[in-house]
């Protein structure tokens, strides 16, 4: 439709009581003129019709769309249903009482085809060539060269119209679905903005602790005269760079999330990439006296993003280390159901909060919570890596388990999977 008409419209509500007031004004006229005769009973039951029929409407039991359809239509039938006792009316200007039929029916052929479909021009067409038809049988006297006129006049019209509003509409929708994408996309671009600047947040927060201890192993080294110490700065200057190196990497990844090189699927083997990421990390694992057992499947392979893979178990095995108390056990394995093959983090967690833990899976950003020696974190690690798995046909799930914390990467098996040398598709 070209103009959509609503309940809570004024304009309609207004036509509604016009086209009462004007019902009733008909049946008063007719009924002084000539008592309750059949023109004022046809008024009566017009009135009555529309009337029950905007009741039902206002209380929701007919659409606007149906009852506007009833009152075109309605007025339609009632100018033409009295054809007979018109022509037999001495007192009637046929010719005029013609004419006006005809301009009622182009009206509201018009109303049908703009605030409805152009489709009911056609059926306003047909109905009015059987009246027209009618009336040529019925009353000869007048010129059959007005007939066909009239016929001609009002069918190339709902014609020209019919198409006319077609292609109005068809218009309409096309700008009304290109406006739709240029909102999706403005959407999109306000996320994206934002998305960068947590990044920039994270880089803010995240690299300050890495970077300042780099350069107090650095003043120590040159300040040290034995080389034994030194030999020993060296070692845990190396690995507080290769962890500085792996948060940069991270966040590189996340502020790529979007871009297709992450989409760069390639085999991957679970249990080394463990083995990296947990030498990576050992002067952390060191410090707590905490022990990360890799029980991933020497031959489970992967066929998959791993930029993204290594990213979110980054994470999920930083926090796993954040969060757990001293002299614990972090345990990654796998596991395979019938839906999707997993990667999973076990922690010793304490007081687990159980709304933090349904925000993360529902992909809600929430505030960071502090370590078990008081570390900070941004809190938007899991959201993001979230983000990046769903956007690569996989999910994190966070859940309770009976020794603390429980972080799944679930790969659903729709993205193929080597095992060894086969490949399952």
């Amino acid at each position: 439709m070209l103009v959509a008409i609503n309940r809570s419209s004024i304009i309609f509500h207004v036509l509604i009581i016009l086209v009462l007031a004007g019902l009733a004004t008909n049946f008063f006229t007719e009924y002084q003129l000539g008592g309750f005769n059949r023109y004022a009973v046809k008024h009566l039951v017009v009135f009555s019709i529309i009337l029950i029929s905007s009741v039902i409407w206002k209380l929701k039991g007919m659409t606007t769309s149906l009852l506007f359809i009833i009152m075109v239509y309605i007025n339609i039938l009632s100018s033409t249903i009295y054809l007979p006792f018109r022509v037999a009316d001495v007192n009637l200007n046929f010719e005029a009482y013609f004419s006006r039929v005809e301009m009622i029916v182009f009206v509201m052929g018009l109303l049908l085809a703009v605030f409805e479909k152009p489709w009911h021009q056609f059926v306003v067409i047909g109905y009015n060539t059987i009246f027209i038809i009618a009336c040529a049988m019925l009353y000869p006297d007048l010129s059959i060269g007005k007939y066909i006129l009239a016929f001609i006049m009002i069918s190339s019209v709902a014609a020209v119209s019919f198409f006319v509003f077609s292609k109005v509409i068809r218009l309409q929708n096309e700008l009304q679905g290109q406006h739709q994408l240029v909102s999706l996309q403005n959407e999109e671009l306000l996320e994206l903005t934002s998305f960068r600047k947590d990044i920039m947040k994270i880089i803010a927060h995240d690299l300050r602790t890495p970077i300042h201890q780099i350069s107090m192993l650095t003043t120590i080294i040159r300040n040290s005269n034995s080389k034994t110490d030194r030999n020993s700065y060296l070692d845990l200057l190396q690995q507080s760079v290769d962890k500085t190196y792996g948060m940069l990497d991270n966040l590189l990844n996340w502020s790529m999330q979007n871009d297709e090189t992450l989409k760069s699927y390639m085999d991957i083997n679970l249990h080394e990439l463990i083995e990296e990421i947990r030498s990576q990390y050992s002067q952390n694992l060191n410090e707590k006296e905490l022990s990360l057992v890799n029980a991933v499947d020497t031959d489970f392979n992967l066929f998959y993003s791993k930029e993204v893979f290594q990213t979110a178990i980054r994470n999920l095995i930083t926090n796993a280390i954040k969060f757990s108390p001293q002299n614990q056990r972090i345990l990654v394995d796998n596991m395979e159901d019938e839906n999707h093959f997993s990667l999973r983090v076990h922690n010793s967690a304490e007081a687990v909060d159980e709304e933090k833990l349904s925000k993360i899976n529902t992909g809600q950003m929430v505030t960071s919570s502090l370590g078990t020696k008081k570390e900070k974190g941004s809190g938007k690690g899991l959201f993001i890596c979230k983000r990046m798995l769903k956007n690569n046909n996989a999910r994190l799930k966070l859940s309770k388990s009976k020794t603390g914390v429980l972080a799944e990467i679930q790969i659903f098996k729709s993205i193929p999977i080597n095992h060894g040398l086969s490949v399952v598709q």
